[in-house]
């Protein structure tokens, strides 16, 4: 997504998408699968929101239209916005249909219950989805139905064909611009890792939960974007010109889920509105049957005593305040609570020539904490003299991972723990909008050596009968890592060879990995039952260490 231009409740959705995507080698734990669970339901929440304000808008223009031709105008323009809005949701919502669908081998005709996230049975897959958007091969996305690519196709349409209902309008325009930052698909920067695409960026090799919960962010960012675009639509419509039936106060969270620490902003004001003339607006609880009843005076209708804010009134968040920051018409509030839901209330008071209106509004927004994912993507711990690669995330864009041997690649981070270490520990700092290092939080990982390799001759180890001609094509004396997720190329670097034949024992000690000619002596005079000791089989390590691995003892047939 885009950096410091884009507006705050865009920002935050961003810091809501919990791309927490990768440690895939490994298996996802319980919690971090449930995490993305509660912040996908978190989003859907968000989203109806949305909808359900934006229809505000949608009666407003119909009744609007009914005595005005310049407001039907606008209103085909917020018709069109509400269908590319519906179409490109309702795709979504049927991709992720489709993908629990195909992941969980669910039947047709089955129940809508589950299909939700929350009752997958295999949240922590990722070669389904992976395979289903088109991305077998990352570098090279296939198009098709509920590929990657026709999503990213879709979106960029959406995003092109709601900048055109402003063409006349630029500076509309503009700040739509803005707003439709959270739905650009560009690529990775050049060396920013293997996926030089959005589509691999974003859905190569994540987990179910989490691809479910990218899809809900994008459909969060639609009605997010066709609301600010009916907004902007609506503001072309001469209000004192229109006769309404109905006018709701209207509360437009700029986000509607924060992080502790962070602040909730929002816009207030009604929904046919005057810019030339600011409204009275109040905050707090009031009393809605006085309001019912036409009282137009806030020290009656307000509950509670009077502050300057929350914060400074004397009853706590039982009082009451007027907001000092309102301009062109729209009031601008900026509040900071602690973890959870909170809700939050008040009434906006207009101005007309018959007197004072009073419009009720009322809304709520979350609080969530902090959270962050590192996790080493091959295995749950580090191994001393190779690289391990670390994948990090962050509900912030800019963040940062430290800790003693871990170094940032073009592939992600590489972690070469330190050799005395028993444990090492990884910290994720992030940035907040003002600028400020927050501690994002950190994990600690166990520390281990290489497991010593499995010695082996002809493709066999331990103890085992042969026959003298396959014993006799033998040439080398191998060390390989048996069941190590790590690509670790061991050789040896000496060994003891020996047998008895007729009571004496007849030894040879061999510098490198190869059977010499004593050695290969010694076979070709083999005697049936004769047996052979391959013994203190020394290999150099990864790490520096010197290991003997176990012995080799073969009996010819």
């Amino acid at each position: 997504m885009s950096g410091g231009d884009l507006p705050p409740r865009q920002k935050m959705i961003g810091m809501m998408y919990l791309v927490l995507t990768a440690l895939l080698a490994m298996n996802v734990s319980k919690d971090i699968l449930d995490a993305f669970i509660v912040v996908n339901g978190g989003i859907e929440n968000s989203t109806e929101s949305f909808a359900d304000k934006t229809g505000i808008y949608y009666t407003a223009f119909a009744s609007a239209a009914a005595e005005s031709d310049i407001a039907k105008k606008y209103q085909e323009k917020a018709n069109t916005v509400k269908k590319m809005s519906d179409d490109l949701y309702g795709h979504i919502a049927e991709l992720k249909r489709q993908l629990i669908k195909q992941t969980d081998g669910l039947p047709d005709g089955a129940p809508d219950s589950l299909f939700h996230i929350s009752k997958v049975q295999s949240k922590d897959n990722y070669d389904v989805p992976t395979l289903v958007m088109g991305l077998a091969d990352p570098a090279k996305p296939k198009d098709g139905e509920w590929s990657a690519v026709d999503l990213k196709n879709k979106i960029n349409k959406y995003r092109d064909d709601i900048l055109a209902l402003f063409s006349e309008n630029k500076e509309a325009q503009d700040m739509m611009k803005q707003t439709l930052d959270v739905l650009e698909t560009p690529d990775p920067p050049k060396g920013s890792g293997d996926d030089k695409n959005w589509e691999s960026a974003n859905f190569y090799h994540v987990p179910l939960a989490a691809v479910i919960t990218i899809l809900s962010k994008l459909q969060s960012d639609v009605r997010s974007a066709e609301a600010e675009a009916v907004a902007k639509l609506y503001e072309n419509i001469d209000a004192g010109s229109v006769s309404f039936s109905k006018v709701d106060g209207f509360a437009f969270a700029k986000k509607a889920y924060v992080l502790d620490g962070d602040s909730f902003s929002a816009e207030i004001f009604t929904a046919a509105y005057n810019d030339l003339e600011n409204p009275d607006i109040f905050i707090g609880k009031y009393d809605s049957a006085l309001v019912a009843n036409g009282e137009t005076d806030e020290t009656k209708i307000m509950q509670g005593p009077k502050g300057e804010s929350w914060e400074s009134t004397s009853g706590g968040k039982e009082g009451w305040f007027q907001l000092k920051d309102v301009q062109a018409g729209k009031g601008y509030l900026k509040i900071k609570e602690g973890i959870g839901v909170h809700d939050w209330k008040g009434i906006i008071k207009v101005k007309t020539k018959k007197g004072p209106k009073i419009y009720p509004f009322d809304h709520s927004f979350e609080v969530g904490r902090p959270s962050t994912t590192v996790a080493a993507e091959k295995m749950n711990v580090f191994y001393i003299g190779v690289d391990n690669p670390v994948s990090v995330s962050a509900p912030m864009p800019n963040f940062t991972a430290s800790g003693p041997g871990l170094s940032k690649t073009s592939k992600g981070y590489v972690m070469r723990p330190p050799a005395s270490a028993k444990t090492v520990t990884i910290t994720v700092t992030g940035e907040d909008e003002s600028g400020k290092k927050v501690k994002l939080g950190s994990s600690e990982f166990r520390v281990k050596r290489i497991p010593d390799p499995v010695s082996s001759i002809v493709g066999k180890s331990g103890s085992f009968a042969i026959k003298k001609a396959a014993i006799n094509a033998a040439s080398t004396v191998q060390a390989q890592m048996d069941n190590f997720d790590f690509e670790v190329n061991v050789n040896v670097s000496s060994f003891k060879f020996s047998t008895v034949k007729s009571g004496m024992i007849t030894e040879e000690k061999v510098n490198g990995f190869r059977l010499n000619g004593t050695c290969k002596n010694m076979i070709s005079a083999a005697t049936r039952n004769q047996k052979f000791y391959i013994e203190d089989i020394k290999c150099k390590m990864p790490d520096g260490s010197t290991r003997t691995l176990a012995p080799i003892i073969i009996t010819v047939i």
